[in-house]
Parts: structure tokens; C-alpha cells; sequence
């Protein structure tokens, strides 16, 4: 199985059937083109998230696609298990997002893999506004949560992944009641480093367990931005762009 790569992002919360396909050859036709770029693909174990790295090993004529195993047993049984898989790729810098099930352990050359049914729609996304940026590790980028009663203090959250579209939250157990799905938060402040607080009105997705925790907090909320006015979506894909430009460099200067 290949190495990870952070730059892969989170799941994204998005049903929008402008950018989804649904027939099987334009689906076939980009897994194929997963295969021939020999892409890296981010597989998230549901339920729980813990996300793995991947391949597609084959397209077959019968509907079914080969994915890469672990070299670690306790992954590969983790995944037999699953519900299901979320996958996350890249293909000429347009993000790719589809689910596998009812996944089924073989062996190919004496390694582990798993045959699977072909996704029934793909995500296919370039909108560059919903590019997610993982922030762990990096300066902390936090969202304060106004309290539920006047004299309690607000909530200060870590930010784990952040885009123009929505943000990931880092939530612990006591608080877990505060961020059911579809709650809405309004009031919050986004702190980016080295800038003034931006209002935001956020929307909970959805609220998974998180391995390992990090501080202590062992849950993920997935959040979308709420009519998110301009000129912060604007502040928000430029702190964006700029650590990326930054990480790039750092790698670059390692090479």
C-alpha cells in the first residue's frame, strides 16, 4: 500500500448532482485514470473515519474494482468490516470523492486486497473554494462557540481542516451535545493567526469519532459555512492559499 500524503483532504459534506457522475462508463473511465496515474487514495474506514491509504489495483469488466490492502492485518480487518469506504483522490488537480461497500478480502500475489462492486456516483470536483486544508500540524486556527448560558464562558475549538466552503472541528465528549447534526451554531468567531476574528454562522454535518484524539478530544465535527458573507470567504481562501504556498516551499527546499 503506498505511503500517505497529508495534503489528501477530509470527506467532504456535499451533495450537489451538478458535480457528480452517475453513469457507469464516465465512472470506469475515471477510476481507470486513477489506475494509470498511479494516484493516492485516501480511504476513510465508516464508521469512525480512520482514514487509510490506498490504490486502485484493477477496473473489471464484471463491475467489481480491485483496491490495494494494508500491510498492516489490523487495517485489513478493520476494513473488511466496515460499512464502508470513502475514497479521496486527486486527477489533474480536480478532487475525486466516491464510496465502495460490500467489500470483500482476496489475495493478489500473495498480498492482501479487497474486490469490491464499482461506486454507483462519483464526486467530481474542481471548485477550487472547497479545496480543504489540513491544519494539523501548524499555528493553531480556533473557533469560539458562544456559551449556552449567559455567565458560562464560550467554547474555544481547535480547527483541524479548513476551506471556503466549511471547517472541521476537534470536539470533546462533554461537549458533544452541542453539536448534533444540523445544529446550528451562529455567533462563532474563526481566529486565524496574525488577523482579526471573522464572524461566521456555521451548520454541523455531521459528528464522527476521532483516532487518535487530539488534547484530549476524541471527536470530529464536520461543519459548513452558513451564508458565509464575501469578503470573509475571501480572507479565509487567501490564509488558505498562503500556507499552502508556504508548505510547497518548505518541500520544495527539502528535496
Amino acid at each position: 500500500m503506498p505511503a500517505a500524503h497529508e495534503s489528501l483532504a477530509e470527506p467532504l459534506d456535499l451533495e450537489d448532482a451538478r458535480y457528480t457522475l452517475h453513469d457507469p462508463r464516465e465512472i470506469a473511465r475515471v477510476l481507470q485514470a486513477l489506475i494509470d496515474s498511479r494516484a493516492l487514495i485516501s480511504a476513510h474506514i465508516m464508521p469512525g473515519g480512520l482514514p487509510c491509504p490506498t490504490a486502485l489495483l484493477e477496473v473489471g469488466a464484471d463491475g467489481n474494482i480491485l483496491i490495494d490492502g494494508s500491510q498492516q492485518e489490523t487495517i485489513n480487518q478493520r476494513i473488511a468490516g466496515a460499512h464502508h469506504l470513502t475514497c479521496i483522490s486527486q486527477l489533474d488537480r480536480v478532487r475525486i470523492q466516491f464510496r465502495l461497500a460490500g467489500l470483500v478480502r482476496v489475495e493478489v500475489e500473495g498480498r492482501a486486497a479487497f474486490s469490491t462492486p464499482a461506486p454507483e456516483s462519483l464526486l467530481k470536483l474542481q471548485r477550487r473554494e472547497l479545496y480543504r486544508l489540513s491544519l494539523i500540524p501548524g499555528p493553531p486556527v480556533t473557533l469560539q462557540v458562544p456559551p449556552l448560558e449567559e455567565d458560562a464562558p464560550p467554547l474555544q475549538l481547535r480547527v483541524l481542516d479548513l476551506s471556503g466552503g466549511g471547517l472541521a472541528l476537534s470536539i470533546r465528549d462533554e461537549d458533544e451535545h452541542r453539536f448534533p447534526a444540523r445544529a446550528v451554531l451562529e455567533g462563532c468567531l474563526l481566529q486565524l493567526p496574525d488577523a482579526e476574528p471573522i464572524p461566521v454562522q456555521v451548520q454541523v454535518a455531521h459528528l464522527s469519532r476521532r483516532e487518535p484524539p487530539l488534547a484530549g478530544a476524541t471527536l470530529r465535527a464536520g461543519c459548513r459555512f452558513l451564508a458565509l458573507p464575501g469578503p470573509a470567504e475571501k480572507h479565509i481562501l487567501q490564509y488558505i492559499f498562503r500556507v499552502e504556498r508556504q508548505r510547497n516551499a518548505r518541500e520544495r527546499r527539502a528535496v
